[in-house]
């Protein structure tokens, strides 16, 4: 892979929970596989800073909360590869969780919104990361991040006709 440019960035939030969306226009060699992308991808500034939430950015010093994954840790091995109808599944089993309160609702309207974000990718290869699936003492997870956010998972897009990978970053804080 040899250029990553940010091409757009979207926030959308419902109470405390939000989806952080950054579209990457990426130059790849034909020869690079999907996962060399992503694992390219997390190891480099466009992840690290560039997909932060605009507060952040605007203020890196101040107490906001960060990404929740040690990028120097976490390797493509962590991630769950799928199809379009593998992040569905993914993100309706999650919202039919039985431990939800009113804050069920909320998620059921992101959700509703990243649906209509969705429908437009193709034969998308996607990657999901959750930090539900490492122990809290997990290195590759960081704190305090990691146990002050009720969730945290990160679905990344590989759109190779279109030359762009695509970092969904959702939080619940």
């Amino acid at each position: 892979m040899t250029t990553i440019d940010t091409k757009r960035h979207i926030e959308i939030n419902e109470g405390y929970q939000g989806i952080n969306l950054t579209e990457f226009a990426i130059g790849v060699d034909e020869l690079i596989s999907n996962d060399q992308i992503v694992d390219t991808f997390i190891r480099s500034k466009k992840f690290s800073f560039d997909s932060l939430r605009d507060c952040v950015k605007a203020e890196p010093d101040k107490g906001y909360l960060r990404q929740a994954f040690d990028v120097d840790k976490i390797k493509i091995t962590d991630f769950k590869k799928t199809d379009k109808q593998g992040v569905s599944k993914f993100l309706i089993d999650f919202l039919n969780e039985p431990d939800w309160s009113d804050d069920k609702n909320e998620f059921a309207k992101l959700l509703d919104r990243y649906f209509e974000i969705h429908k437009e990718f193709g034969d998308n290869e996607f990657y999901i990361l959750s930090k539900d699936w490492f122990n809290k003492e997990d290195e590759k997870v960081i704190e305090p991040e990691s146990w002050v956010y009720t969730y945290y998972f990160l679905i990344i897009s590989v759109d190779r006709k279109s030359n762009l990978l695509t970092l969904t970053e959702w939080t619940y804080d």
